[in-house]
């Protein structure tokens, strides 16, 4: 849930403060990139556990 929270927030502050197409583009990219981040780590974490047998 937390991801999602962290995306949409992100987004309304990239329309918000985007001057021109090209910002929001590159605001739009980057955000992209920090949530998949997110989830990759999340996944990778709760891997870990299931592997380690929690």
């Amino acid at each position: 849930m937390g991801i999602i929270l962290l995306f949409v927030q992100g987004l309304m502050k990239i329309i918000r403060e985007s001057k021109d197409f090209y910002e929001l583009e590159r605001g739009i990219h980057e955000l992209t990139q920090k949530v998949s981040r997110q989830l990759l780590e999340w996944a990778a974490e709760e891997m870990d556990k299931k592997l380690m047998g929690d």
